[in-house]
């Protein structure tokens, strides 16, 4: 599965909001835009949008770098 395939079937609760267009869930163009930037890390990876995932995914990471550092680890 690729990436942005992988994100976009997530529940939208458990992405972090976006603060585009006001607080809200993110659209598919930012999700696939998070990619882009590097700002998304599965399993360790920085994924472009048409990078294939393996699976399972022990680690979601969204903003590696900034205050809104957003984790999603399975045990």
């Amino acid at each position: 599965m690729r990436a942005f395939e992988y994100l976009r079937e997530l529940p939208r609760d458990w992405l972090p909001k976006s603060l585009e267009h006001g607080i809200k869930s993110p659209s598919n163009g930012e999700l696939k835009r998070w990619l882009l930037d590097k700002s998304i890390i599965i399993n360790g990876k920085t994924p472009v949008p048409s990078d294939e995932i393996t699976f399972p995914i022990t680690e979601l990471v969204f903003f590696p770098t900034s205050k809104r550092r957003t984790t999603i680890v399975k045990d």
